[in-house]
């Protein structure tokens, strides 16, 4: 090849452009029953798996209903009743938290 023929040769910076890639994960929308996803961590489609765990919600619920009706030994049913218990959700796959519902109002 000709040196002065490379000299006319106009040459073209290259870059490489970084693709960054952004993963935004949105906030999961549980509910207070199992939810058909696709998992996050795992990427499998599951039905998640949903714990009920007692709150604060469900202690003050017990003491309400124990205070007005005594006598009729509903205090123990917040326990029972997913009513007033919070949700969590795992994947049943990797196991895996996902979200929690946590209950708004008592009543």
């Amino acid at each position: 090849m000709n040196i002065a023929k490379m000299d006319n040769m106009t040459y073209q910076q290259i870059t490489q452009s970084t693709n960054e890639v952004n993963i935004e994960m949105d906030l999961l929308q549980v509910g207070s029953e199992p939810v058909g996803m696709r998992c996050p961590h795992c990427h499998e489609e599951i039905m998640t798996r949903a714990d009920y765990k007692n709150s604060s919600k469900t202690h003050l619920a017990a003491l309400i209903l124990g205070l007005l009706f005594w006598w009729l030994c509903c205090c123990i049913l917040p326990y029972f009743l997913k009513r007033w218990k919070n949700v969590e959700h795992f994947c049943p796959n990797c196991r895996r938290f996902l979200g929690v519902y946590t209950r708004n109002k008592l009543f």
